[in-house]
């Protein structure tokens, strides 16, 4: 290799001349920069028409800013190092070591751009470029609107020396704007555009249905079922009454309470229920004629018959009504051996004998001649009522009263159902069958009551008598589950009322607008 300064032959692999320190690679490179700095320029007058014709967007800027980044670091001269550049190139570059400018990485552009050579001695030229597409990992982005606003081109200012009118070029220098240069508008993100809230959808009011009226059919239906309703409301309704105000414990009670001697002296079949006590038992032979019938009235009052007339019906009511204990059946020879033998005492204070066993078998014979155990025997009333009255027990128990009840309650529930829960037609029924109900209770209760009374003062028989003063807890259970259904009655029938004189008047203001509006 020869060097083109001085003529010393080199080495090939030689970077700088040993003789005069010209770099060797740099005389190459400028040969080569100068074939394509003339043809750089050709194609810069080229671009530049085209630009002026087409009057396309071009920005160079950003590809020079990052060159000068890039070779910051290597050309890193102070100024008087670019002054001596200036003055005597050949000296200092022989006494410095070798600046090597690297050439900027090649950007993805659509058309080729010819590398960029910086030299000492002239600035470098760059070639119009089209912008580049963005980087994909770039922080930066660039204007959208670069497509639409067209920037023309300008030439960079040259600094030249006042002396010799050659290019001076300093490291520092930083490329200037265009004087015409248009200042890019910075991109803002536009707003999305408010969505036009929607009109109010008109409140539209709600026309009330209007429901068929209930058939012929329906009404026959519920009527049927308003008819079981009553039957087993008033069975329910009874066996309350009776579980709870006629049960054995009650009427023994009661019959404690009784005045012996209106009891004895009321009629039994057609004469006095002492007379007939005396005569069945043949009291005046068993006591060898020494009581009459006015000693033995005495002798009644004078012993427990009330209490014990109490608990034989205890007996008999817990048997049929609670099922408890067993059979109660009473015989003659349980009457004698109960009740003449417990009260053997008050025969001796009324008529001052002793009775003998032989007196005794006397009056329990007496007493059969009557029938008297066949008709105190369960045996016999099974027989003549063809089933069994133990049975009676599950009838008046808890559980049949509560199913009673739960029927009654379906069947109200029906009766709603078949009228399509129309309140006039609920109400209406309902209110029939309370009614009905309690006024039937109510009317019992007081037949029981008053009846008994009116019947003993008349007839001044002591089944009147006893069922007056026996029944009475019953009698008064009667009335007040009659009343109770009475009242719940009357609120249904009141309601029922009140919605028809409703129906009535907004049917009359129906007919009254009707007119009106035919009449305008």
């Amino acid at each position: 290799m020869i060097c083109k300064k001085c003529g010393s032959e080199l080495p090939e692999d030689a970077l700088f001349c040993t003789e005069c320190g010209a770099s060797l690679k740099e005389e190459e490179n400028n040969d080569t920069n100068t074939e394509k700095n003339e043809m750089t320029i050709e194609n810069e007058a080229v671009n530049t028409e085209s630009a002026q014709t087409d009057n396309e967007a071009t920005s160079i800027l950003p590809h020079l800013e990052k060159v000068i980044a890039d070779n910051e670091e290597t050309l890193s001269l102070t100024q008087e190092q670019v002054q001596m550049l200036n003055d005597e190139p050949t000296e200092i570059l022989s006494t410095t070591e070798k600046i090597e400018i690297p050439e900027p990485s090649p950007i993805p552009e659509p058309s080729p751009i010819p590398p960029v050579e910086t030299s000492f001695e002239k600035p470098a030229d760059f070639p119009k470029q089209e912008a580049p597409a963005p980087e994909v990992n770039s922080s930066e982005s660039f204007n959208d609107n670069s497509n639409t606003i067209k920037i023309p081109v300008q030439p960079e200012p040259v600094n030249t020396d006042a002396n010799t009118g050659e290019h001076k070029y300093s490291i520092n220098d930083t490329p200037q704007p265009p004087v015409n240069d248009v200042p890019q508008p910075q991109y803002q993100p536009q707003q999305p555009a408010a969505e036009p809230v929607p009109a109010p959808m008109p409140v539209q009011e709600e026309q009330p249905k209007v429901r068929k009226k209930v058939g012929g059919g329906r009404i026959f239906g519920a009527s049927i079922v308003s008819i079981f309703t009553v039957l087993f409301l008033l069975i329910c309704s009874l066996l309350v009454a009776v579980k709870l105000g006629a049960n054995g414990n009650v009427i023994r009670k009661r019959a404690a309470k009784l005045d012996g001697e209106t009891v004895l002296s009321a009629q039994y079949d057609g004469k006095e229920l002492s007379r007939a006590f005396y005569n069945s038992m043949g009291f005046r032979t068993a006591t060898r004629g020494n009581a009459d019938e006015a000693g033995f009235k005495r002798y009644m009052l004078n012993t427990d018959f009330r209490e014990y007339m109490g608990r034989i019906a205890d007996d008999y009511l817990d048997f049929i009504i609670d099922g408890e204990g067993g059979d109660p059946s009473l015989t003659s020879e349980d009457f004698v051996n109960d009740f003449i033998k417990v009260n053997k005492g008050a025969a001796v204070k009324e008529f001052d004998y002793d009775f003998t066993d032989e007196d005794y078998e006397l009056i329990a014979k007496n007493l059969d001649k009557d029938d008297f155990t066949d008709s105190l025997n369960i045996r016999k009333w099974n027989r003549k009522s063809g089933f069994s009255i133990d049975k009676l027990s599950y009838i008046f128990s808890f559980i049949t009263i509560g199913t009673i009840a739960a029927l009654v309650l379906l069947f109200l529930i029906w009766i709603a159902s078949i009228v399509d829960r129309r309140a006039k037609h609920v109400t209406g029924f309902f209110g029939f069958i309370f009614t009905f109900t309690g006024a039937l209770l109510t009317l019992g209760g007081l037949a029981i009551l008053i009846g008994s009374a009116i019947g003993f003062t008349f007839t001044h028989k002591v089944g009147y008598y006893l069922a007056e003063n026996l029944l009475l807890p019953f009698t008064l259970l009667i009335l007040i589950i009659g009343v109770a259904q009475l009242l719940i009655g009357f609120i249904f029938r009141k309601t029922y009322l009140g919605i028809k004189r409703r129906a009535k008047k907004a049917a009359a203001a129906a007919a009254a607008e009707n007119a009106a509006n035919t009449a305008n």
